[in-house]
């Protein structure tokens, strides 16, 4: 398939608030769109849904421009349920960063759930980068990482 470029990557969040706030606040994108939808067709038929209503935020990061959609469901109602890396189709946003020990001590004083502390990455014998996972609001794992030179 040709596609001229990758537009955005979208989470199911449980409170759009919270989220924008976390992705703002937390990670430093910017939110660039927000809006409620309801009652359209086209949406029903792509999501394979009837009666959608949804409330979506778009954040952008300034430095290189991705998109993050953030999408809160409110009908039909939204489903929790764990989230693990090993689930068939899981996901999970990858940040490179300059300093992960810099980056966990400033996200877990602010109160971010991690699920490790930074940790060397080892290939082939080699130290490759210094990575670690943060969870979101919704528990939706986020890698933050730093590649190492060598």
């Amino acid at each position: 398939m040709a596609f001229a470029r990758v537009h955005h990557v979208k989470y199911t969040v449980g409170d759009l608030d919270r989220s924008i706030l976390f992705y703002r606040d937390m990670l430093g994108f910017e939110l660039t769109y927000e809006a409620a939808r309801e009652g359209l067709a086209s949406y029903d038929r792509i999501m394979n849904m009837e009666g959608v209503k949804v409330r979506v935020g778009m954040m952008r990061h300034p430095p290189t421009g991705f998109v993050v959609g953030l999408v809160q469901f409110q009908n039909p109602a939204p489903v929790e349920r764990e989230l693990r890396n090993n689930y068939v189709g899981a996901s999970s946003l990858a940040l490179q960063v300059e300093d992960a020990e810099a980056e966990y001590e400033r996200l877990t004083a602010a109160g971010v759930c991690a699920m490790s502390p930074p940790t060397e990455i080892v290939r082939a014998g080699k130290l490759a980068a210094v990575a670690f996972y943060i969870l979101d609001p919704d528990a939706i794992p986020i890698e933050i990482w730093q590649p190492v030179e060598g």
